[in-house]
């Protein structure tokens, strides 16, 4: 021991304030920076003097040789963690299936003027205007362009709704990309925590990172995630690996002819089938294979079911040309329905009257109206619909379409809600513990600078004494 172990205890002191500043302005610095942890100096007192041996010198006790940085740790609590990943992966699937939901409904545009409500409406008003004047042209022409438009309305929600479909196909491609890239980067992240710990420090930023793509990666798709005693952290889906440690299993998206060329998702490694069960991208594949075709599949039978009875009716009556077995429809589907080549372009070929011609008449008898008026006493008359048949007219049916769709939709939207609801709960339990405080941070700081100019003041006390002992002993 020398005499100038006080100082070199000051120094120590020193130095360790400045890591505290350091540290405390990285937190101040990051405050707003998402997935940040703060962070914490751990201090420790240095190995005291002398050691304990049998041949150590003889002082009256152990002399405190000051401070020393342990280590730098962030502030984290892997119990919020679980909890928020666990709901992250609800939270993803709703918001996707709420999405679509929204999607639709601004596609099926209910109520409004051009919404298949309306034209429908529109429509058997125009059978009720033509039984009081069929033979006018200009009624029949406007009960031609009314089959017309409802028909076109038909064929445009199919439409859409086949285009909504190929959107949610491409984000699954597009998802699929962003879980492979966040794979590569939690690899990359493993190797180069496991490189910065084995020379004994804290990877406290590259580990952040690690958490934060994770908590993205949850909200995709249900994943369990395993931290091993090596620092490094293994994601698993469905019972296979995705991150393996340092390295990952790719995924891929294979087109499957037999679901209309839309995307099954694959391990690279093997071809095997991902198996997904929540998230974001469990939702894409529910929202894209069954949601979205359910939708599709009851305009097809409400379309299918107009088609038929309105061709049943129409079928048994006369247009002003006297024939009769004349559709007013064709088609099965929403996608196919249309006016039938008997009646398009042939306002003649209506067929309203329910009486064939007597010779030597060539034309059904003036103001004959039976079938018009039937059809339009159509609006009123209910049918078994679907599978399982459901009993109503088709207007019914399609205001119970509509009405399912706005519940689904308001179920889905509270469950959003509720879900983000807690998942802020989560988070702020989270950011309580990790989070950072700018008033802790400040009292860190005047913490931190006190001890700082206090070992300062050390040195100058120590300068003193060495001036006393060196240049003004032995005057």
């Amino acid at each position: 021991m020398d005499g100038f172990l006080g100082i070199n205890i000051a120094r120590k002191a020193l130095e360790t304030s400045q890591y505290g500043l350091d540290t405390t302005a990285h937190n101040i610095a990051n405050a707003n920076t998402p997935g940040y942890s703060k962070q914490r100096v751990i201090l420790g007192t240095t190995e005291p003097f002398p050691a304990p041996a049998y041949n150590r010198p003889m002082l009256q006790g152990m002399l405190g040789t000051g401070v020393q940085v342990k280590s730098i740790e962030r502030v984290r609590d892997s119990y919020f963690d679980g909890q928020i990943r666990k709901e992250n992966q609800s939270q993803g699937y709703w918001e996707t299936k709420d999405n679509t939901l929204k999607q639709i409904e601004t596609i099926v545009n209910e109520p409004s003027d051009s919404s298949l409500q309306n034209l429908m409406s529109e429509f058997w008003n125009s059978w009720q205007t033509l039984s009081k004047n069929t033979e006018s042209r200009s009624a029949r022409s406007s009960m031609l362009e009314n089959g017309r438009m409802l028909a076109t309305a038909f064929n445009q929600l199919n439409s859409k709704l086949s285009s909504l479909r190929d959107n949610l196909n491409d984000q699954v491609s597009t998802t699929v990309s962003e879980v492979n890239d966040i794979a590569k980067r939690l690899a990359e992240l493993n190797h180069n925590i496991l490189e910065t710990k084995s020379f004994g420090v804290q990877p406290n930023d590259a580990m952040d990172e690690r958490d934060m793509l994770i908590d993205q990666l949850s909200k995709i798709m249900d994943i369990q995630v395993t931290d091993l005693s090596n620092s490094v952290t293994v994601v698993t889906v469905g019972g296979s690996q995705l991150v393996t440690g340092y390295g990952y299993n790719e995924l891929e998206v294979v087109p499957n002819g037999a679901n209309n060329g839309y995307y099954d998702i694959k391990w690279k490694v093997n071809n095997a089938a991902l198996n997904v069960n929540g998230g974001d991208l469990k939702s894409l594949l529910d929202s894209r294979d069954t949601l979205v075709p359910g939708y599709r599949a009851e305009l097809d039978t409400l379309a299918n079911e107009l088609v038929t009875q309105v061709n049943a009716v129409h079928n048994t009556g006369y247009g002003l040309d006297g024939v009769t077995g004349y559709d007013f429809f064709t088609g099965t589907s929403a996608i196919t329905i249309a006016l039938s080549t008997d009646v398009d372009n042939n306002p003649g070929h209506i067929a309203a009257a329910g009486t064939a011609p007597v010779a030597p008449a060539t034309t059904p008898a003036p103001g004959d109206n039976a079938v018009a008026l039937k059809l339009a006493q159509m609006k009123d008359t209910k049918f078994a619909i679907g599978v399982p048949p459901t009993t109503g007219t088709l207007d019914d049916y399609y205001r119970s379409f509509v009405a399912n769709l706005g519940i689904n939709s308001q179920e889905s939207g509270r469950m959003v809600e509720n879900g983000q609801s807690y998942v802020d709960l989560i988070e702020q339990h989270r950011q309580s513990v990790s989070g950072v405080s700018l008033d802790e941070e400040a009292t860190n700081m005047v913490k931190f600078q006190r001890a700082y100019e206090a070992a300062a003041r050390i040195i100058s006390v120590f300068d003193q004494m060495l001036d006393t002992l060196i240049n003004q002993m032995g005057r």
